[in-house]
Parts: structure tokens; C-alpha cells; sequence
């Protein structure tokens, strides 16, 4: 089917394939480098610190010709006195998802995780650590503990009108009360901050890219929370597990950790868990509309159920998009904590007697009060359960798992109650609703409704039976991404679509116009990471194969070294020795390896006898006295077979994050055809990582684990 060109007039762009992350508009150039950029040789966007050395981890200074200190050309602050104590780095916990202290390397210094200690605070940055240790001079700030008043109005409210899924855990009302009496935890504060300054025109013009306007309240926010020795100081409450979320989602946003741990929702994870008990059942009566306390205790059971849902639903689309596996743990929460309530009656406290009961494994009810948040759970779990299927199972396998895929799809789309259904008058009353600040339940009802689709393309995919665009998915989407406007680039309801729509239609022109806006905002796009991680897993893929054909091959060759059945005495003695063996050959097969000795154990072979032993031995001296080569039967070496390298394969998430280019170095050609993001090619996400079948015992040979 052929696709028209989008509205704009605009054609599908043939470029070179890079992720563009980094990449910004044009901009004059810099009068002055930093150190480390005019010492490599590199494009400096003149800020302190700049975003190569940000990245990079390096310390960032400006010098004159002299060597003397000279401020940043982009710099807004000014630069500290050169006799001033190096600020303080973030702190060395925040790779660790424990409230214990960090690992301590063999110098002596404290491990660090690399993408943590990237801190943007320049040299005019705070330390606004608790005074544990004496920390030196005090040098300017860039932002206080608690930032300008107008600039807390703006970003609070960018946040509760923009920023879904996480305002979702965050319960407005009481919220908006407490900030107006300065009741806000301040570290709680700043992480909303945080999330909501990329989306500030006036803040993320001052910063090298919208996505990094966040930083320096970030920074703050990790300061406030923990110690140098990585010990939580703020008590394990709602707040803390609420900022511990946020943290991670700017996490995402910023710094591209979805190719990586969910360190920060690792430990808003425990803090869940071990103290305010996620899992303890909530099926007791509503509180009375009359009891204060007794509703915020209601609505602060809510908020800590609803931080799990969105740690689990970001689970959900990492599993879907870049096969990192959920941990087991949260598949057994996700049996027992109940789903959140509907987000009317989250707002308005007074109609908690409305709230309904619902759990992930129970039929939806079909009510006015049925949760949209759980709803948008629903089909997430359904689509990573397919996607799992489509990367683990092949053939007889995957067709016998997909019906029941089907109808578990087919039945949540029955199960939505008549205002949740898609149609073009429900999608306009929704759309009303993002005019006001009271927008998640629109949000959550364009989310599932963008999934569910993508989901049915997979299902088809599973089933064999994707052969044609399917009309109605493009209509669908595209009646979305009109109707959401921002909302939908500014969240990742954009980028889980695109990356969906893309592996099955990567041809249609609407794709590339959605990508733009996204680029736009979030600095690159979608479809070519998409189109990476899709070649990453072709690629891994092959390799695995390859190194399953070896094993087959290596087992061929590992027969003939099993120990023979002994000869009868009849059979010996009337089976004399060939006049045409060798001594030497007869005395090789009387006596057979070491391994044969030990019941024909690979692991002792391998141990015993080298290559070269091996093809010494099989050398039989002919009559004349010439050596003779037998036949070669030793095992090739793990290097030949190929099989070192599979070993010291990556996840194909890990994989991905350590390959994937970031700027202008890693240009590549665009996709092949082989590689392209046709149906049917998607690969085992254990099939890079794990060991291959049959193959445990080449650990054991080595002399170690795995790396």
C-alpha cells in the first residue's frame, strides 16, 4: 500500500544514519574553547561545563593565553576565584541502587558508576550537601535550595500540565496546598523542577540542549537527598519515593539511561517495599469524606502504589523495546498491589466512596469510575507478553502462543466501558480535558489507544499473517498525534509509537514528520534509534547462530573421542594387531587420552592436553620411517570456533547502549536491506547474552565464569 506525502509537502529524508542526541541548531563560532575541546580538537558550546566534558566526565576549564582562568563564554554565572576550593562532584551513590555505601576500588577511592558522576555543576556550581565533612570555601550557586518563586510557579505548573506519566504520581491538590505553605519536601520540589525545565523556553534556551535544562536541579535535588558515603538523609516517606521516580524519569530524559539500570527506581523500589509497605492489601472501607486524616492517609496509599505502577510500567516498555528483562520481584508485586484508582476520584478526595478495586489479574470493571491508569497497565502487560513470545519462540512454539495473546488483546478491548472506547467523540472530550491541568485521564485514554494498535500489529506479526499496512492503525495513530498536539511530543506516548509504527511502515511519510517534531524537542530521533537497536539484534542474531553451528560442529567432532565398549577376549584374540600400524599407532589406540580414561569428560581433555600434544600423538611413523599425519579428530580451539566471543557477549540491551553512535563520529551508511526492520526479523534477547545450549561446560574448561 502506498502512502501518500504528509500534509507539509515534506519527502522521507535519505540521511545517514546517526543518533542525533547531541545535535543542535547551527551556532556562531566560539571565541573561545574549553581546555579539553581545544586540546581534542572538538566543537565547544561554550557553556561551563561544556556538553563534551559532561559527558566525558573531565574537568571542564577556560584559559587565556597566559594559562590564567578566564570565564566561559556562555556563561551565565560568574567564574569562581581561582583560589577557591574544585566543587564537590555529585555524590559517589548515585550509581548505586542500595541505601548502603558504595564499593571501594583497590586505590582506595570510592567505585563510581561513569554515568553519574557527570555533573553539570561548573565551577560556580553549589554544594548544597549536608555538612557531614568540612567541604572548604563556599563558592557561588547557581540555584539555592529552594528555587526563585516565579521560577517554582512556572515549573510546577509546566509539570502538572505537561509532564505524564510523572505527574501521575503526584497528587495536585494536596500538592499545590503544601507549596503555597512551603510544606514541599525542597528535594521533592527540585525533582519536579527537574522534569518540567526542558519543557521552559526561558531555561532551556540557557542550557547546551533542552534535555539538559534539568541538570542543575537535579544536581541539587541528590545533594539534599544523600551523603558522600551514599546513606540516605531524607526519611524513607512517599515524598522521597516520589523523587526518587522523578529522578529517574529525568534520568531518561536527559542522559539515556533507558539502555540502562534504573538505578534511582532500584531504590524508590525498596523504599516501597521495605517501608511503606506497597504490597500490604488496600481493600478495606473508603475513608469518610469528613475525616482529614483518614483521607490523606487514603491519598498517600495511592501515591505509593501508583510510584510502583510507573516503575513498572517503565519496566513494561524497556522489556517491549529494548528486551531488558523485569525483575522477578516486580512480576510477583504486580500479582498483588492494587491498580490505581481513576483519576477523578484521585483529585477530589471527597468521592473516594466511588473508588473501585482493581487488580492486574482480575476482569476490569466496566464502570464511569473503571481506572484509566489501569487500563493504560493493562494492554502494556498484554504487548510486552507478545513481544517476549515474538523474541524468544520461533515457529510451532510462537504459533501455539498466540492465540491466547490474541484473545487476552480482543478482551481488553471489550472489557473498556463505553467512555474509554475509541471513538471521535470520546478523543474530543479528552482532548478538552489537556486544556486544563486535570489532563491525565486523557493522557492515559491517547496512551493505550497509541498502544493497542502497535500491539495488534504484533500480534499479526506473530501469527504470520502481516503482509499489508493496516488502514486503520495509521488513522488511529495519526488522529492521536493531532489531537494530543503537545502532549504527545513531549512524552514518550511520541517516542513508544514511533519506535512501534516504524519496525512495521518505516517507508510511510507520516513517520518521519511525527519524528521531526519529537527531534525537535528531545534533540533526536526515534526511528533511527529504533533502526540501531533492530540492526544491534540482527547482528547478534547472526552471531548466534554462527555459534550454535559450531557447537553442532564441535559435538560432531567431540564423538569420536567417547570411550569405546572394551573388546570381547574372542574378538581381541582372534583380531591381531595390523602389520600395517605403527608401533607408535598401536600404542595410541591401546592406551587411550587422559579424557577417554576419565569417562570421556571434554573439560579434562581440554585441561590435560593442549592442541599441539593432540596432533603430536596422532603422528604415526610409516614403514619407510616418513611421518605419517593421521587424520586430525582434536577439538579447534575456542578462538577458531568462534566461541570466546560468545562468551563475552554483552545483553542486548548493554550491548546496544555501549554501540549506540552519539554523534558525529558514529556516521554510519544507512540500513541494508538484510537488516532492515521487515517482519520477521526480530531476534532472541537472550540469544546474545546467553551461554549456548549444551555449551556450560566451556566455562569450566576455561578456568573461570563468565566476565
Amino acid at each position: 500500500m502506498a502512502f501518500s506525502n504528509p500534509p507539509d509537502g515534506g519527502s522521507p529524508e535519505h540521511e545517514q544514519l546517526s543518533v542525533a542526541f547531541v545535535k543542535g541548531g547551527k551556532r556562531k563560532r566560539l571565541s573561545k574553547a574549553c581546555d579539553a575541546c581545544h586540546k581534542s580538537k572538538r566543537r565547544c558550546d561554550g557553556t561551563a561545563p561544556c556538553s563534551n566534558c559532561y559527558y566525558a566526565s573531565k574537568n571542564c576549564t577556560y584559559t587565556d593565553a597566559a594559562g590564567r582562568p578566564v570565564p566561559a563564554p556562555r556563561n551565565t554565572h560568574p567564574v569562581r576565584p581561582a583560589d577557591a576550593h574544585p566543587a564537590a562532584e555529585t555524590p559517589p551513590w548515585a550509581g548505586q541502587a542500595t541505601l548502603s555505601s558504595p564499593p571501594v576500588n583497590p586505590q582506595g577511592g570510592v567505585e563510581r558508576d561513569p554515568t553519574t558522576k557527570r555533573s553539570r555543576k561548573g565551577p560556580g556550581a553549589p554544594d548544597t550537601s549536608p555538612p557531614l565533612a568540612s567541604k572548604g570555601a563556599a563558592s557561588p550557586e547557581v540555584f539555592t535550595q529552594t528555587p526563585d518563586p516565579a521560577i517554582t510557579h512556572e515549573l510546577v505548573n509546566i509539570f502538572f500540565a505537561h509532564c505524564n506519566p510523572q505527574r501521575m504520581i503526584i497528587h495536585k491538590p494536596s500538592f499545590s496546598a503544601d507549596l503555597a505553605l512551603s510544606k514541599v519536601p525542597t528535594y521533592l520540589l527540585l525533582a519536579v523542577c527537574a522534569v518540567a525545565a526542558p519543557l521552559s523556553k526561558a531555561i532551556a534556551s540557557k542550557a547546551s540542549h533542552s534535555r539538559l535544562a534539568g541538570v542543575p536541579f537535579f544536581q541539587d535535588a541528590l545533594s539534599l537527598m544523600f551523603d558522600n558515603s551514599g546513606r540516605l538523609l531524607c526519611k524513607p516517606t512517599v515524598s522521597t519515593a516520589q523523587a526518587l521516580c522523578l529522578l529517574e524519569m529525568h534520568e531518561i530524559a536527559a542522559s539515556h539511561s533507558w539502555t540502562r539500570h534504573f538505578r534511582y527506581f532500584e531504590l524508590a523500589l525498596q523504599v516501597l517495599e521495605g517501608s511503606l509497605e506497597v504490597d500490604r492489601p488496600d481493600n478495606s472501607a473508603p475513608p469518610s469524606p469528613t475525616d482529614p486524616g483518614a483521607l490523606m492517609d487514603f491519598v498517600d496509599r495511592e501515591c505509593t502504589r501508583r510510584c510502583f505502577w510507573l516503575i513498572q510500567l517503565m519496566a513494561w516498555i524497556s522489556n517491549i523495546y529494548t528486551h531488558r528483562d523485569v525483575r522477578p520481584r516486580m512480576v510477583e508485586l504486580a500479582d498483588v498491589v492494587r491498580l490505581p484508582i481513576d483519576e477523578t476520584t484521585f483529585e477530589l478526595t471527597s468521592v473516594t466512596s466511588s473508588a473501585t478495586s482493581e487488580y492486574l489479574r482480575r476482569p476490569a470493571p466496566r464502570t464511569r469510575y473503571a481506572s484509566q491508569f489501569g487500563h493504560m497497565l493493562r494492554i502494556m502487560e498484554i504487548y510486552h507478553n507478545v513481544e517476549v513470545v515474538l523474541t524468544t519462540k520461533e515457529g510451532p512454539a510462537r504459533a501455539a502462543a498466540m492465540p491466547g495473546l490474541r484473545k487476552r488483546l480482543e478482551d481488553w478491548h471489550a472489557s473498556l466501558p463505553s467512555h474509554l472506547q475509541f471513538t471521535e467523540d470520546n478523543l474530543e472530550t479528552q482532548v478538552t480535558m489537556f486544556e486544563t491541568s486535570s489532563n491525565s485521564g486523557a493522557w492515559s485514554f491517547c496512551f493505550m489507544h497509541a498502544m493497542y494498535p502497535c500491539c495488534y500489529l504484533a500480534v499479526h506479526e506473530g501469527e504470520g499473517t502481516l503482509t499489508e499496512p493496516i488502514p486503520w492503525v495509521r488513522n488511529q495513530l495519526n488522529l492521536i498525534f493531532n489531537a494530543a498536539g503537545t502532549r504527545a511530543k513531549t512524552s514518550i506516548l511520541s517516542a513508544c509509537a514511533l519506535w512501534s509504527y516504524s519496525k512495521y511502515s518505516p517507508d510511510d511519510p507520516q513517520v518521519q514528520v511525527w519524528d521531526r517534531d519529537f527531534e525537535k524537542l528531545w534533540g533526536f530521533k526515534v526511528v533511527i534509534v529504533a533502526e540501531q537497536w533492530r540492526q544491534s539484534q540482527a547482528k547478534a542474531k547472526e552471531q548466534a547462530l554462527a555459534a550454535q553451528q559450531q557447537q553442532q560442529q564441535q559435538q560432531k567432532q567431540q564423538a569420536l573421542y567417547q570411550p569405546r565398549e572394551p573388546p570381547s577376549s574372542k574378538s581381541s584374540s582372534n583380531s591381531p594387531t595390523s602389520s600395517h600400524s605403527s608401533p607408535e599407532a598401536v600404542a595410541l589406540h591401546a592406551q587411550p587420552y587422559e579424557g577417554r580414561r576419565e569417562s570421556g569428560d571434554p573439560r579434562v581433555l581440554l585441561r590435560t592436553n593442549t592442541l599441539l600434544d593432540l596432533d603430536s600423538r596422532l603422528v604415526g611413523v610409516g614403514a619407510g620411517g616418513a611421518g605419517v599425519v593421521a587424520p586430525r579428530t582434536s577439538l579447534p580451539s575456542l578462538q577458531q570456533a568462534g566461541l570466546l566471543d560468545s562468551l563475552n557477549m554483552k545483553a542486548p540491551f548493554e550491548a546496544f547502549a555501549s554501540s549506540l553512535s552519539l554523534g558525529p563520529q558514529g556516521l554510519g551508511s544507512p540500513p541494508s536491506a538484510g537488516t532492515g526492520s521487515g517482519r520477521g526479523q526480530q531476534p532472541n534477547p537472550g540469544s546474545a547474552a546467553a551461554m549456548p545450549a549444551g555449551m556450560n561446560w566451556l566455562v569450566d574448561a576455561g578456568g573461570g565464569g563468565r566476565p
